[in-house]
């Protein structure tokens, strides 16, 4: 039995050509695999966008009525403030009134001027 070059030929061609659709079935299962792994991927990360979606929505439901509480106390401490500052007219007033009514010397009371319109000494 003479083995000639042509058999070898033929030999080596299919278990090349076999390789090959081996490798090529191989392939096609691998991709496969990561279509669906791809797949999932995709849905999981569509149900966290919806999931942060709606946490959003619950932040923001919730950030409203605090920034309207925010804007109700701001407003409240406006109040007492311009309350404290009519309480203190007023009783500027009156003891300057109760002191025009009586005839007595009048006192003389000490002008502050504010700080802010204090100049400042230069250092050098």
């Amino acid at each position: 039995m003479t083995i000639t070059l042509e058999t070898v030929l033929i030999v080596v061609i299919v278990l090349i050509s076999l390789n090959l659709l081996f490798i090529g079935f191989y392939i096609f299962t691998v991709l496969r695999e990561v279509r669906k792994t791809v797949t999932k991927a995709k849905k999981i990360i569509d149900d966290v966008d919806e999931t942060v979606k709606e946490e959003f929505s619950k932040i923001s439901a919730v950030e409203k009525p605090l920034q309207a509480l925010a804007s109700i106390a701001a407003a409240v401490t406006g109040a007492v403030k311009a309350g404290g500052m009519i309480k203190r007219a007023t009783t500027t007033i009156m003891s300057d009134a109760a002191i025009d009514d009586d005839d007595a010397p009048k006192k003389k009371r000490k002008i502050t001027v504010p700080k802010f319109f204090k100049k400042k000494a230069k250092k050098e």
